[in-house]
């Protein structure tokens, strides 16, 4: 502790702390550590985004029948494969096209069981105009929800009215299709979170659809809300273990498991190209303190005549590199955190993230304190490592070569 108690008294002094090679050193370390906040945060921020958009819009586990299914046969079927279910909901797809003053659009077009769907979806605190409601208002036009993409390349607000377009197979040769039209009436515009969802679905109640699709009382699939998400790939395996080709499941994380993936290597591969500039802070340490060494000749020469031996001295210029370190990367964290900050506003401000590239328009910046532990170790280790040199240096001055320039 003695040698940590003497280079805090040579910090002691503020002239002496903030001298233009410590301050060098100190803001390389602070700009390196900063980087790394920020880049982990948001890469954490992506992967959580993506994580409860995918959840909310998705579900945990989405089975799908071939064909199409009775919806109490199909539950009895794959409910005791779905462990630690909590809530269930049926739906429906339909491709159609979607046209409205003179512009068409493929979209998708799914049925959800009002009682239920909010169960397993959040779609509610998703909708940003309007409300959500899709029950029966007896117009001729039926309410639904379409995604905000769609909205803004047709210019449709709440209340507006459009058409959709299904093809329904003939009654007497199924290889070929005739039209029907409908129209629908805008009750809410909802931001799936999700590029692709926002661009291409339109929401209505599970009853229109089997009217309109002309379906009867068959559905799609199911949607599962289970306890622990991360088991949601088990059970799917299990699913179509169990049923081969008859079913279709699939799990929330394999609805975008590349990007996930990809997120991952990113940010391990990230994480290594930005600690150059921590290195580079290092470098700056090291020469702080052969500067130190220099001009502390004398004292580690009386040091050395009081008895100090070269374990004392070398651990007084360690404990320095390591102060100059601790600051940087306190003063790092703290511009990190306010950089954050920053790049959440202007996300909201300004369109940062393209949602055709990384299938979302908006990311909840993640700081995770795991992060910032891995980020202040690894820093700090360089740190010490950087120190070994200038201070073995400053350990092997003898005394008499100390006082010869005295």
């Amino acid at each position: 502790m003695t040698s940590w108690w003497l280079a805090l008294r040579y910090f002691g002094s503020f002239r002496r702390f903030f001298n233009l090679s410590t301050t060098l050193a100190v803001l390389g370390m602070a700009i390196g550590v900063a980087s790394l906040v920020v880049s982990m945060a948001v890469f954490s921020g992506y992967v959580s985004t993506l994580e409860k958009t995918v959840q909310d819009a998705v579900g945990h586990i989405l089975i799908i029948k071939r064909g199409s299914a009775d919806q109490n046969e199909m539950l009895k079927e794959i409910q005791p494969l779905v462990k630690g279910r909590k809530a269930e909901t049926p739906f429906i797809y339909v491709e159609a096209i979607l046209a409205h003053k003179g512009r068409i659009n493929g979209v998708i077009v799914e049925g959800v069981d009002l009682s239920t769907v909010h169960k397993v979806l959040n779609l509610k605190d998703r909708v940003i105009a309007g409300t959500f409601d899709l029950e029966p208002n007896g117009s001729a036009e039926p309410n639904v929800l379409i995604g905000k993409g769609i909205a803004a390349k047709f210019n449709l607000k709440v209340g507006d009215v459009f058409r959709i377009v299904v093809p329904l197979s003939t009654e007497f040769q199924s290889a070929s299709f005739r039209p029907k039209l409908g129209k629908f009436k805008v009750a809410g515009i909802v931001n799936f979170g999700r590029y692709d969802f926002d661009t291409r679905y339109v929401v209505m109640s599970i009853a229109q659809v089997q009217d309109f699709a002309e379906m009867g009382k068959k559905i799609t699939g199911y949607r599962f809300k289970i306890d622990d998400p991360y088991e949601a790939r088990a059970i799917s395996a299990e699913v179509g273990n169990k049923f081969g080709s008859a079913y279709w499941s699939r799990d929330w994380q394999e609805v975008n498991r590349n990007l996930f993936e990809a997120a991952k290597l990113e940010k391990a591969v990230l994480f290594v190209v930005l600690m150059i500039l921590v290195v580079a802070a290092a470098f700056n340490i090291a020469n702080t303190l052969f500067v130190s060494v220099v001009q502390r000749y004398r004292d580690i020469s009386v040091l050395k005549t009081l008895g100090a031996t070269d374990s004392f001295v070398r651990s007084i210029f360690t404990a320095q590199g390591l102060m100059v370190g601790a600051v940087g990367a306190f003063l790092g964290i703290t511009i990190g955190l306010i950089l954050c900050r920053l790049v959440e506003w202007a996300q909201v401000r300004w369109q940062l993230v393209p949602a055709e590239v990384y299938k979302l328009d908006h990311i909840n910046l993640d700081v995770q304190f795991s992060d910032l532990l891995i980020i202040t170790g690894v820093s700090l280790a360089v740190c010490f490592i950087a120190t070994l040199v200038p201070s073995r240096r400053g350990s092997r001055i003898s005394p008499v070569e100390g006082l010869r320039y005295e």
